[in-house]
């Protein structure tokens, strides 16, 4: 996997969603740095958001001839940083993701920021990539997913929808803070607010209205074909990991004892997804 721009910057923008010092990260996959010290020099220029200890760490770090993921979480502010994966590069711990890292490998340890940059795509197991992803994080700790989403023929197992984490936020109490478009090289294309019930829209290819199809085509033109996926979501309790339902089919199964009684809407009212009952009638 490979730290990029992108993961840099949503790194730095996770940072400062943590209001207390010296928080912990870990990453889900070992990161191989392709930031340069040009980067780092240009987030120093452009971002406002740095206070003098983050500042003073990029600086140093740009003064050096190399450096690694690590050097650079350290640098804006983190106490310690880990990376798991199963190829124990980097000093990752040498863990199988497929498989539930709590009972395999009895760590239960707690992070305020897990990331997964380019990592979930490669792991078969999704259910129990994400039952990590959920153990990992301390509850109000933050969650960052860079994914491939369109064009990515091939490159993993998996590409990924919207509508995915919507729902694995609506039946996890995760709070979504930001859903963008974006490629590898820092480009974002984000929305204001947090109106993003447009990304979960159903695009049918009969209807020409669509408003998150313009979203894409925007996307394409202006950050090119390859476009990632980019999910800042906020972890708000402690309870058990919960398997999502596609939001649209919460209406079919209302009537009938299951364990989504409590999932939240999530995608279900987001244009064209309607619940098979309702198309019935």
């Amino acid at each position: 996997m490979t730290f990029n721009p992108i993961a840099a910057l949503n790194v730095f923008e996770s940072r400062n969603m943590i209001s207390y010092e010296n928080p912990k990260a870990i990453d889900l996959g070992s990161q191989t740095a392709s930031i340069n010290n040009v980067f780092i020099q240009s987030l120093i220029k452009q971002n406002k958001m740095l206070n003098k200890s983050q500042k003073d760490g990029l600086v140093n770090l740009s003064n050096k001839k190399n450096f690694t993921t690590e050097d650079y979480f350290i640098s804006i502010g983190f106490k310690e940083y880990r990376s798991i994966d199963i190829n124990g590069a980097y000093k990752s711990l040498q863990f199988d993701l497929n498989k539930n890292i709590l009972e395999t490998y009895n760590y239960n340890k707690k992070y305020d920021l897990v990331i997964n940059n380019g990592t979930g795509e490669h792991v078969f197991n999704q259910y129990n990539l994400f039952l990590n992803f959920h153990n990992l994080t301390r509850r109000n700790g933050i969650m960052l997913n860079i994914l491939p989403f369109i064009d990515w023929i091939n490159h993993g197992f998996y590409n990924f929808n919207p509508i995915f984490f919507a729902d694995l936020a609506a039946s996890n109490n995760y709070k979504i803070i930001k859903l963008s478009l974006a490629n590898r090289h820092g480009a974002e294309l984000k929305l204001e607010g947090d109106n993003f019930s447009i990304l979960f829209e159903q695009i049918k290819p009969e209807k020409n209205n669509s408003k998150f199809k313009k979203m894409i085509e925007i996307a394409k033109d202006k950050i090119g074909k390859n476009i990632l996926l980019v999910v800042i979501t906020r972890k708000m309790s402690d309870s058990i990991f919960k398997i999502p339902l596609q939001g649209k089919y919460l209406n079919d199964v209302k009537n009938f004892k299951t364990e989504y009684q409590s999932q939240e809407k999530g995608s279900a009212n987001a244009i064209n997804q309607v619940a098979d009952n309702d198309k019935r009638k």
